[in-house]
């Protein structure tokens, strides 16, 4: 048995945000092979899409860049690793000196001032982040507001950025002073602000233990730099042949991009045993 772990924008899913159909008849064979398959996002838990959440084999997910692991038939939360309160205002404050629209999870749910909603495509030049955003981004008249009032540790801070190097500039500046905040990346202009403890591979052993999978029996492939941590905890780690450099020079493998079944074709060779799909 293998605990299967999947980043999904960039990875599993395709361009379109869907799974394909080579990818759905790979995993649901592995499934009936006894392998374990678990999303493991930067998404919070209500923004993974319904095709993800609705596969008869999906029970756990990582979610939030790690920040939860959650028992999705039972509603049992594994694993949390939420920012403090103050951490977050104070993350909120110091983004403000860009020009950059700022988010945050609370509660499994994105949460955003209505005015950065109403200016996603002035932040966000990809048509399919400013679909996603929309999709997945409750607003609110004040974000701060609306967190202070809460009371409640956050599950991560986003930011989307117009201008790349400024971008760049804040990665430093932010890593710099909030040392007890992990700052990545999951697709091209944002930041992704999270607890230190708070990532994918600290996640994918925790819930191979709860499970009793040996670490060496874990698999988990991605694209992108919030997937890092993952990909060098894992047995076996899988970069997506349209994965940053970063990625691609710590993966034991390089498949197929997500648009060509490439989850699908590393477990027909590595896992399926060349079983024909």
């Amino acid at each position: 048995m293998k605990l299967i772990a999947l980043d999904l924008d960039g990875t599993l899913l395709n361009s379109e945000k869907i799974i394909s159909a080579g990818n759905f008849a790979a995993l649901s064979l592995a499934a009936e092979q006894g392998h374990v398959i678990v999303p493991a996002t930067g998404r919070a838990l209500r923004a993974i899409p319904e095709q993800v959440m609705a596969l008869p084999f999906l029970r756990y997910a990582i979610t939030i860049n790690g920040a939860k692991v959650s028992d999705t038939r039972t509603g049992e939360t594994l694993l949390r690793a939420e920012l403090p309160l103050d951490t977050c205002l104070r993350l909120m404050d110091f983004a403000g000196r860009y020009d950059a629209m700022y988010d945050c999870y609370w509660n499994d749910t994105g949460w955003v001032d209505r005015t950065f909603l109403d200016r996603v495509r002035y932040y966000n030049a990809d048509e399919e982040v400013v679909t996603l955003l929309r999709r997945t981004r409750a607003p609110v008249e004040d974000l701060k507001a609306f967190v202070r009032a809460n009371g409640q540790p956050v599950q991560k801070v986003q930011l989307c950025f117009r201008d790349m190097a400024e971008r760049e500039t804040a990665r430093a500046e932010i890593t710099a002073a909030f040392p007890d905040v992990l700052v990545t990346s999951s697709f091209r202009n944002n930041l992704e602000l999270n607890a230190v403890d708070a990532d994918k591979g600290r996640a994918l052993l925790a819930l191979a233990r709860h499970l009793g999978i040996p670490a060496e029996d874990t698999v988990a492939f991605g694209d992108s730099s919030n997937d890092l941590r993952m990909l060098r905890a894992a047995g076996t780690s899988v970069a997506m042949g349209n994965a940053a450099p970063e990625v691609r020079a710590v993966c034991d493998y390089v498949t197929d991009t997500n648009d060509r079944d490439g989850v699908a074709a590393f477990l027909r060779t590595h896992i399926l045993h060349g079983v024909s799909l």
